[in-house]
């Protein structure tokens, strides 16, 4: 008899990409997608084709901001290095904005800094 598992998210950390068109410095116009909540495995195979439609939706560059990451597993860092790749091949970008500080250890941990955008600092 197989045993099947369900995982339960509290309202607070539920998983998502919530995806949108913004404009940028120089009009130049990309795609942003949101992570939020939970992003474990579970939320892998929930999530991945929401998140795959989005990198694949149009020809711009693609920002995924993790500001409301409360958990990020390495799956989920593996598909957006593989979804990196894929963009590069179609001369695209992909970068990382705001990472939560569970995202940005994450990050830092498997070498993966690199991909985050930088922040401008306005003179003060």
């Amino acid at each position: 008899m197989a045993t099947t598992v369900t995982r339960r998210y509290s309202v607070a950390s539920r998983p998502g990409v919530v995806v949108s068109k913004r404009r940028g410095t120089l009009d130049a116009v990309h795609t942003v997608v949101a992570l939020k909540g939970e992003l474990d495995s579970a939320a892998l195979n929930l999530l991945v084709d929401a998140f795959d439609a989005a990198v694949g939706r149009d020809d711009t560059d693609v920002i995924v901001d993790l500001a409301e990451v409360d958990f990020i597993g390495a799956a989920w860092l593996g598909t957006i290095v593989k979804s990196r790749a894929v963009l590069r091949a179609q001369h695209r970008n992909l970068m990382l904005r705001a990472p939560s500080d569970v995202a940005r250890r994450l990050l830092d941990l498997c070498g993966l800094e690199y991909l985050v955008e930088p922040v401008e600092i306005a003179p003060g």
